[in-house]
């Protein structure tokens, strides 16, 4: 023990040797039983392969050096109609009412009766859509309906059917229209008009057109006799024709003679603000949305109006 005391450095020499001296005998050991983990193992004799069978090749062979005969599909498309499919083009056939239309087909019944399909499908239009007919796709207040009956096209609101085609016709009404002989100075003449409260006062002559051209003296009758109140009076007639209406009338001197004016009642349904509104007979007027064309109301009777 003394020694150990004396020679601490010495015994850890010898205890260094002795882990040394065992590590090598444990490797030895190891790579002396090397051949027994790697031993080889006797394969058996190689294996004779099957004969492989060359008929399906040669089948699928043949097939794919003919040549494929590429043909359309006949389907039936209702009604006993049968039709020829298309294999490598896009056919648009339609169901309704358990039968199919086919949309391709110009003489194939209209899907939205009485346009035609080909129309439709021309405007790209919603023909799947029940009320087709009835929208206002551009917006220009005439449904789809009435483009394809005016022959304008349903997308763009510059072309549409003319807009006198809105202008409904409500009824006919009458107003009073009085006209004056006043004053006999021939060949001159006074005629004063009271048209429904507008007085206006005119000096013209035989053949000369007064109140913006609507009348012109056609003929002056000198005449006296007995006025109302038993005098002898200038009872002279003045005939007048009208050229707005292309009638005439006979107006005495001193006499009012009351003329019937008749008035049709408008309403345009694609502008509030002509909901409404009145032209007399023979006059001329124009539509908000159309400003540059004038119609002329030509005649009113109880069940319409004739405009030119």
């Amino acid at each position: 023990m003394d020694w150990i005391k004396k020679n601490p450095e010495k015994l850890l020499a010898i205890l260094v040797g002795i882990v040394g001296l065992a590590l090598g005998i444990k490797s030895i050991l190891e790579v002396t039983a090397l051949p027994d983990q790697f031993k080889l193992t006797k394969t058996p004799p190689k294996a004779e392969l099957p004969t492989p069978e060359t008929s399906q090749v040669a089948q699928s062979s043949a097939v794919l050096k003919s040549p494929f005969n590429w043909s359309d599909k006949v389907v039936d498309i209702g009604g006993g109609t049968r039709k020829t499919v298309p294999l490598f083009r896009s056919v648009t056939i339609i169901e309704k009412d358990g039968r199919l239309f086919d949309m391709a087909n110009p003489k194939e019944d209209p899907i939205r009766d009485p346009v035609p399909n080909e129309w439709l499908m021309k405007y790209n239009l919603d023909y799947l859509y029940s009320g087709v007919l009835s929208a206002d796709p551009d917006a220009d207040g005439f449904a789809t309906l009435e483009e394809w009956k005016g022959k304008t096209s349903p997308v763009d609101a510059a072309s549409h059917p003319p807009f006198w085609l809105k202008l409904m016709y409500v009824e006919r009404r009458q107003k009073n229209f009085s006209i004056k002989f006043a004053a006999d100075n021939d060949p001159q003449f006074q005629i004063n008009v009271n048209d429904q409260g507008r007085k206006t006062t005119h000096f013209t002559k035989a053949g000369v057109t007064f109140y913006e051209g609507r009348f012109v003296v056609l003929n002056y009758e000198k005449k006296q006799g007995l006025n109302k109140v038993g005098i002898m009076a200038n009872q002279s007639i003045l005939t007048l024709k009208d050229n707005a209406l292309g009638g005439e009338i006979k107006v005495v001197f001193g006499e009012e003679s009351s003329y019937p004016t008749y008035f049709a009642e408008f309403n345009s349904t694609l502008d509030p603000n002509q909901s409404k509104f009145y032209v007399r007979l023979g006059d001329s007027f124009a539509l908000q949305k159309e400003a540059t064309v004038n119609y002329l109301l030509e005649s009113i009777d109880p069940s319409g109006a004739s405009l030119t």
